[in-house]
């Protein structure tokens, strides 16, 4: 499953010194986000629950979030970030809702 930490990479944070666990936490946290990110999105491209798929994006809108936030974006740069992933994947096209759909 993508984003399933290695028990390698999970001795390389936990054997951190002080100094390097930051960084140590950042890149590994980064992977796990942008397997929640692959994931959310393989939900969101599928036939299924229309209720899963919105879910979907709003995870994988929040993951990518984090992901730029421990890598330092801010200001300007992190609402184009947001807004570009947001929009990243025709997500208005998709909330046309069909006759019978319930929620």
């Amino acid at each position: 499953m993508p984003g399933y930490l290695t028990p390698a990479q999970m001795a390389d944070a936990r054997n951190a010194a002080d100094g390097e666990f930051d960084a140590v936490f950042i890149r590994l946290m980064s992977l796990h986000h942008a397997g929640a990110v692959q994931m959310a999105d393989n939900q969101w491209h599928s036939s299924g629950d229309l209720r899963l798929r919105l879910m979907a994006h709003a995870i994988r809108h929040e993951q990518q979030g984090e992901i730029a936030l421990m890598n330092n974006v801010t200001g300007i740069e992190a609402v184009r970030q947001a807004t570009r992933n947001m929009l990243a994947n025709n997500f208005w096209p998709t909330l046309i809702f069909l006759p019978g759909t319930s929620f």
